[in-house]
């Protein structure tokens, strides 16, 4: 996923806005997100593993949107994004990035309506996920 990331344009085409790369990471990757999230809720595919080359900015802005979609509190997704800070004391995540992607979700009614009209899944799909991944 996200492969013109890392392309001759790169990162500044992408997240021309500072602050706001995470959400530029959602918008400039909805069909990946889609086939991701399609994957998802595919029965046979657990369990699965996700990862990006640093496992924080794309697999970070990918555990926000499933943890959102299980019910995760923001409070709890926020402090899970930052964990990579232990490890990358060099270029550190802040909180606040999370927020124009959660404005996004908000924006949209919620996670329900996020994933239906900005990532393009199917209710079924969505309960596909919850069903697979949630526990009573």
């Amino acid at each position: 996923m996200g492969d013109a990331w890392f392309n001759n344009e790169g990162y500044t085409r992408i997240a021309s806005e500072p602050g706001r790369e995470h959400l530029a990471l959602v918008m400039h990757f909805r069909e990946d997100w889609r086939r991701f999230f399609k994957l998802l809720s595919e029965r046979d595919v657990y369990p699965l593993l996700f990862h990006c080359s640093a496992g924080r900015d794309r697999t970070g802005v990918g555990a926000a949107m499933l943890l959102s979609l299980l019910g995760v509190d923001r409070e709890r997704i926020v402090a899970d994004f930052l964990e990579s800070n232990l490890v990358f004391t060099e270029s550190l995540l802040a909180a606040e990035q999370l927020d124009p992607v959660f404005e996004l979700i908000d924006e949209n009614g919620g996670i329900e309506g996020f994933m239906r009209e900005v990532i393009g899944l199917e209710p079924a799909e969505l309960s596909l996920i919850r069903e697979d991944l949630l526990e009573d």
